[in-house]
């Protein structure tokens, strides 16, 4: 069930980025399908940092319905909202950039996602990722906890150079395992919470 489901979701990311939407289906782990676009899944990467998983996908589909950023933000539940509408509010008004980002490789793309306000490392590589980018990690608490019980030390600050050398290590690790960072992820996120989400 975990394999068809990493398998479906990576489509899904697949799907996105080329196509510029797609409908995802979270069952049956949730019972939630949400229909995104890339400016709705930018918006849902900055949603969960620092909150959750869930509050980003109910944010994420109430904004798919209609409702305004700051509303959907308080509905779902979003820590710091006021923040992050904020942070949302000007993504948006200068997608232009995100656009721009996308011509480029991964590495390049995400320096370029940086300058959006409210996009760290993170953020900007789960967003890449989520648009059907395999080469990049999102080094969370998850994934930190994951390397932690496989005997890798764990910083305590991450900077930006630290968070390319967890993405290394990561990026060795799937290497050997024969798939990709995307993949992996995934994996190690379902093995943390039971759960194929994104």
């Amino acid at each position: 069930m975990i394999e068809k489901a990493i398998l479906r979701r990576i489509e899904e990311f697949r799907q996105l980025g080329e196509k510029g939407e797609v409908v995802f289906d979270f069952r049956p782990f949730l019972d939630l399908s949400l229909k995104a676009s890339v400016k709705t899944e930018l918006a849902f990467c900055i949603s969960t940092a620092n909150s959750s998983a869930m509050a980003g996908l109910k944010f994420q589909k109430l904004l798919g319905d209609g409702v305004d950023i700051d509303e959907a933000l308080k509905i779902a539940g979003v820590r710091f909202h006021n923040r992050k509408f904020e942070y949302v509010r000007e993504a948006f008004e200068n997608f232009e950039i995100v656009k721009k980002a996308l011509e480029f490789d991964s590495g390049k793309a995400r320096k370029i996602l940086l300058k959006i306000k409210g996009v760290g490392m993170k953020e900007a590589s789960h967003f890449l990722r989520n648009i059907g980018r395999v080469d990049v990690a999102i080094v969370d608490r998850h994934i930190l906890r994951w390397l932690g019980k496989q005997g890798f030390e764990i910083p305590g600050n991450m900077t930006p150079k630290r968070y390319l050398e967890v993405e290394k290590l990561l990026r060795d690790i799937s290497e050997e395992r024969g798939e990709t960072l995307a993949e992996m992820d995934l994996r190690i996120w379902a093995e943390m919470t039971g759960k194929v989400l994104k």
